[in-house]
């Protein structure tokens, strides 16, 4: 069955490039139809209590952003008009310069703050406006609108110097490691098919997120290289002794059951993510492994047909490649009378121990540099929106009154944390106190007495709630000819103040106040404030209540971690082991491969804890996955030499020569990924994709090294149970018919 799908792929080569090239085209005309998400809170789990609030408020409410807009060196009156301007555009709700608390002298300079609040909808266009406005003026600017534009500005414009910097570098390592001079080019033209294939079929979820957009591509070329190297590779040894359409279908034929073995494991780990309680996992997961399969595909359907069609060229293009040939390695991984594997054991001890006392994180630690400013001189705003039910009475408006006290109170290091509360009691306070008629006549602009004659025509008992007031008075206007106009001018805009108000926080059913947290999201004192805030709003309300924002958000992230890390780390470890079990038809290889990789992952994560001080919670399920699933491919390669070495060998010389005849492979994949994730790493910006790069690199460097220099002695010290399944058969049944020659080459004297 297996020779004749390969024959049909190599008969049928032609049909099956035009094919590929009519839906890379597809593909490439799709790609704008998908939808990059950049908000993080989306992927909460449903049964979280952010995730709950923010269902409940989107369907009462719209959705709230703000803006930050510091003035530099602006006088009292331009700084008024600017925040009167920005009230006035559509879907602002607040725009407030408070002169009292809104000005800062620093350094010869003076600063203004005007705080905007506005509706998610309108955020881009109010953005553009006040940018517009401020074009010729000094001034900075922070916000989640901002924050969005700047993250969306830097992935844009970081992207392709990522791939370019990750293409040269692995193409200068293909020149090197590869015999001809147009090797490199076909493998990036194959590599360049399946990313635009994978990335133009992501129309069929409803979005993916920015993270995925960001790193799947490189991560792709990273991953899926060694499916290409494993073809060609043998395509080059069979064609010695082959005319080129027999080596093709040979070729692939041998290639197709190590290639899809090295693509399981690694859909694995990609599918692993799949089961995280943040959604985000199952965003990158199923991506990743959706490329993964679809590398998989494009080698196995388009790359026979390409290479077959250039065979001329790659014979005329041809060079030797670099020569490794392992010698040294082997003498560097026997050497030290076996003490280097001991302290390679011990320091994967240590990375344990470490590991386990890890600390992380659950947001961005770095902020751009206008929000640092913005932060230094007027302090944070993280905002927090309460939820509880709508009551207008007087108990229910002395209840609301009560609740925003009390959250106003709560400190964090012996300061208040909430630096402005907005809600209908703060907001609309003047509609909601109670009026007599001195208070009234006030207001009106008319004497005590001709205020009680009004009231007295309307039927109007003193004290009265000012919303009340001005419903009544609203409903007798146009039966008082005798009010005068300036009276009605001031009825009107109390009206409109009145329904801006109610608008921004009265739902149907439920009511909000929206703070403002003057606290980092990465404070130690976090986890507390969120905890006081949510104990504040459950004494005031009962349990019908929601609370929603980054912070929330990140606190219900936290709390769900440890589940997370646990099932992904399960779940990795479970499928990757039943994968090379079935491949080796043995229960101690993948438990020895397994353990060596993992050793790998807490050395890298101990590593990253020290370095950096703290682990972003997303770096380790991602990398963790993706370092199981991608690296424990070098040594299911190098155990597979091993174990057929082992039938004509001793222990040692069996070792020495699977390092030889691994080396080249594991080091053209390994440098790939190396490259890619540190380009990633060091080229972005993102806190989010550039932690997850950096990680990537680190620990693909760990893993090549115990793979090397580790691997080949506990093999030889599990001898008796690593071989006694191979023992059985002449040849190992992982291996393909190319390693097979590549081992008789290298015993042969």
């Amino acid at each position: 069955m297996k020779q004749k799908l390969c024959a049909f792929v190599v008969r049928r080569r032609t049909l099956l490039m035009a094919l590929f090239f009519i839906l890379s085209v597809l593909a490439g005309l799709t790609m704008g139809r998908v939808r990059v998400n950049y908000d993080l809170t989306s992927y909460l789990s449903e049964d979280t209590d952010t995730k709950k609030a923010l269902t409940l408020m989107n369907g009462e409410f719209e959705e709230t952003s703000s803006l930050s807009i510091v003035l530099v060196d602006a006088d009292a009156e331009t700084a008024a008009a600017d925040a009167a301007w920005i009230a006035a555009l559509d879907g602002v709700m607040t725009s407030v310069h408070d002169e009292a608390e809104g000005v800062r002298e620093e350094a010869g300079h003076t600063y203004r703050l005007i705080s905007v609040v506005m509706t998610e909808e309108s955020a881009e266009s109010v953005l553009d406006a006040v940018n517009g406005r401020l074009e010729s003026r000094e001034h900075l600017i922070s916000g989640g609108a901002q924050d969005s534009r700047s993250l969306r500005e830097s992935i844009a414009r970081e992207i392709p110097i990522v791939m370019l910097v990750s293409c040269l570098i692995v193409l200068a390592v293909l020149l090197a490691m590869t015999r001809s001079w147009l090797e490199p080019l076909l493998f990036f033209l194959v590599i360049a098919v399946s990313v635009l294939l994978n990335m133009g079929t992501n129309w069929i979820f409803p979005s993916i997120s920015f993270i995925t957009f960001a790193v799947t591509a490189i991560l792709q070329l990273a991953l899926a290289m060694d499916y290409s190297i494993m073809l060609i590779n043998a395509f080059d040894r069979l064609r010695a002794s082959m005319d080129t359409r027999a080596a093709m279908r040979q070729a692939l034929a041998d290639s197709m059951m190590p290639i899809a073995s090295s693509a399981l494991t690694t859909v694995a780990g990609m599918l692993s993510l799949v089961f995280m309680s943040f959604r985000i996992g199952f965003d990158i997961g199923v991506v990743l492994a959706k490329g993964i399969l679809l590398s998989m595909l494009t080698v196995f359907l388009f790359m026979p047909g390409l290479l077959t069609l250039c065979t001329p060229l790659l014979d005329k293009t041809a060079h030797k490649p670099l020569p490794i040939s392992g010698r040294a390695l082997s003498r560097v991984s026997h050497g030290f009378h076996g003490l280097l594997p001991v302290l390679l054991i011990a320091l994967i001890a240590a990375g344990a121990a470490l590991q386990g006392q890890s600390t992380y994180t659950y947001t961005v630690r770095d902020m751009s540099e206008e929000a640092r400013e913005v932060s230094e001189l007027f302090g944070q705003n993280n905002q927090i929106v309460l939820l509880f039910p709508k009551d207008e009475s007087d108990e229910g408006i002395a209840r609301q009154r009560d609740l925003i006290a009390r959250v106003s109170a709560i400190e964090a290091d012996g300061a208040p944390v909430v630096k402005e509360a907005l809600s209908m009691v703060t907001t609309g306070e003047m509609a909601l106190r109670q009026y007599e008629a001195a208070d009234i006549a006030g207001l009106l602009g008319v004497t005590p007495e001709a205020a009680q004659t009004y009231l007295s025509l309307l039927g109007i008992e003193t004290p009265i709630r000012g919303d009340a007031l001005i419903a009544r008075l609203d409903g007798a206007a146009q039966r008082l000819p005798f009010l005068p106009q300036t009276i009605r001018d001031q009825l009107a805009e109390a009206q409109s103040l009145l329904a801006q108000a109610q608008a921004a926080f009265n739902g149907q059913h439920y009511s909000r106040a929206i703070l403002t947290l003057d606290l980092p999201m990465n404070s130690p004192y976090a986890h507390d404030v969120v905890k006081q805030i949510k104990a504040a709003l459950h004494d005031v309300y009962g349990e019908d209540v929601g609370m929603a924002g980054m912070l929330a958000a990140m606190d219900d992230i936290a709390t769900s971690f440890t589940a997370d890390m646990m099932r992904v780390s399960f779940i990795t470890i479970g499928l990757v082991f039943l994968i090379v079990a079935l491949s080796f038809r043995s229960a101690v290889v993948p438990l020895l491969l397994v353990c060596v990789i993992q050793g790998a992952i807490w050395i890298n994560m101990s590593a990253s804890n020290l370095i950096d001080g703290s682990i972003f919670f997303m770096c380790y399920l991602i990398c963790m996955a993706l370092q199981m699933g991608a690296t424990i491919d070098y040594g299911i390669l190098l155990t597979s030499h091993y174990r057929t070495l082992r039938q004509t060998m001793d222990k040692r010389d069996a070792a020495a020569q699977a390092i030889q005849l691994s080396l080249q492979t594991i080091l053209t994949s390994g440098l790939a990924l190396i490259v890619a994730g540190f380009s990633v790493g060091i080229v972005s910006t993102v806190f989010y994709i550039s932690s997850i790069g950096t990680m990537l690199g680190r620990g693909a460097v760990v893993s090549v090294l115990l793979v090397l220099f580790l691997l080949p002695k506990l093999l030889q010290w599990l001898d008796r149970w690593v071989v006694s399944t191979g023992k059985k058969e002449r040849t190992n049944p992982s291996l393909s018919e190319p390693e097979r020659e590549a081992e008789r080459a290298v015993l042969s004297p």
